[in-house]
């Protein structure tokens, strides 16, 4: 079993500062974006500081699509209906806005990929930049 820590308090405060121009390069953008706080039902871009001191650490942006829609998603899942038009539609909105967030994320200064990620398949890394 591995054991789980946090990273540097100096690391955790850049990756919060980045958190917030990242958010607000978005939302210059015109897009709905907010920081990941417990469990949320929003729909736009979905900001987390992972604070954890490994590979996995970092500021990710995810894209979140209405609830009404992500819910059918599940409800889908949970039925065994993998193939069901809810998840397709869901998957594919989350794509193509991942690669619109990394667009206006490169734009804007920041160095900004799809996430290599398994927990975060449709996620974007930002490593930084010059917001």
């Amino acid at each position: 079993m591995s054991h789980f820590s946090n990273a540097a308090d100096d690391v955790i405060a850049e990756r919060d500062e980045l958190a917030v121009q990242v958010q607000r390069e978005l939302e210059l953008a015109g897009i709905s974006a907010f920081r990941l706080v417990g469990t949320t039902e929003r729909a736009g871009a979905e900001i987390e500081v992972d604070r954890g001191d490994d590979a996995a650490g970092g500021v990710f942006v995810t894209w979140k699509p209405h609830p009404t829609l992500s819910a059918r998603a599940v409800e889908s899942v949970r039925n065994g209906e993998y193939h069901a038009r809810s998840i397709r539609h869901s998957g594919a909105i989350a794509m193509h806005m991942r690669d619109a967030v990394i667009g206006i994320l490169v734009s804007a200064g920041f160095r900004a990929e799809a996430s290599d990620d398994d927990m975060r398949p449709l996620a974007v890394r930002v490593r930084g930049g010059e917001g």
